[in-house]
């Protein structure tokens, strides 16, 4: 779908289990492109479950933990009573960026949609690490960046009236290195985002403005950016 990640999935037959040799062109698919896009399935939230965990080589857990805090699965609606339905403008992040151990992959099933749509953006930050050049990764090189939600909510790097702002109970943040390792794959990453990294540990909070947008303008170079159009029937899965 692009030279830097995404691939759409043509022909699978929605069964569990999966034949083996579907479920290794899958993963093989996924740690390649990040993204997998399927075109107009017809599933139910136990299939789209099965092949999520598939895709990581791990065996669904018995409890459900996305129903801990609701009943039945999370839905980004407007009409959903409960519905997360965000109205405005998300920056890029990466899920529990804040985590000790975040998410290793997510997914969202078209259930109902109505065009127009605002497409999902994403980049590839083993892409943004490829492409940075020499002076930039050695300026980066041995640095650790904090991540999370501090005093109840995410920096706003947005600059307009658009971004959303959340709120959360507590903070929670975690330090990584700014060039990272994938834990599945080990491909080395550009390991900051917009909306979730706080700022990079030890340089005075000037310095590090500039820095940020500096890796952020790279990574989120224009040319660089997948945008999926989302149709009914689109299950869209990410690294």
């Amino acid at each position: 779908l692009h030279p830097a990640l995404g691939a759409e999935i043509e022909g699978l037959e929605p069964q569990v289990p999966l034949p083996g040799e579907t479920v290794r062109t899958l993963r093989e698919a996924f740690d390649e492109y990040s993204v997998l896009v399927f075109r107009d399935l017809d599933i139910d939230e136990d299939f789209q479950r099965y092949l999520v965990f598939t895709l990581v080589g791990e065996e669904p857990p018995a409890e459900r933990q996305e129903h801990l805090h609701r009943n039945g699965p999370m839905l980004v609606s407007n009409k959903e009573e409960g519905g997360a339905a965000p109205y405005g403008r998300l920056l890029y992040h990466c899920d529990t960026m804040w985590a000790e151990n975040p998410q290793q992959i997510i997914s969202l099933y078209g259930v109902k949609v109505e065009q127009p749509t605002a497409p999902t953006m994403f980049v590839s930050m083993g892409e943004g690490y490829d492409t940075m050049d020499d002076e930039l990764r050695e300026r980066v090189q041995g640095l650790e960046a904090r991540h999370g939600q501090l005093e109840g909510g995410y920096p706003n790097r947005g600059g307009d009236d658009d971004v959303i702002d959340a709120a959360f109970d507590e903070s929670r943040s975690t330090v990584t290195p700014v060039l990272h390792r994938h834990p599945r794959t080990g491909r080395p990453m550009l390991y900051v985002s917009q909306q979730c990294t706080i700022d990079i540990e030890g340089l005075p909070q000037e310095e590090n403005e500039e820095l940020l947008e500096e890796l952020f303008e790279h990574l989120y170079a224009d040319e660089r950016v997948l945008a999926h159009e989302w149709r009914q029937g689109d299950l869209v899965i990410w690294d």
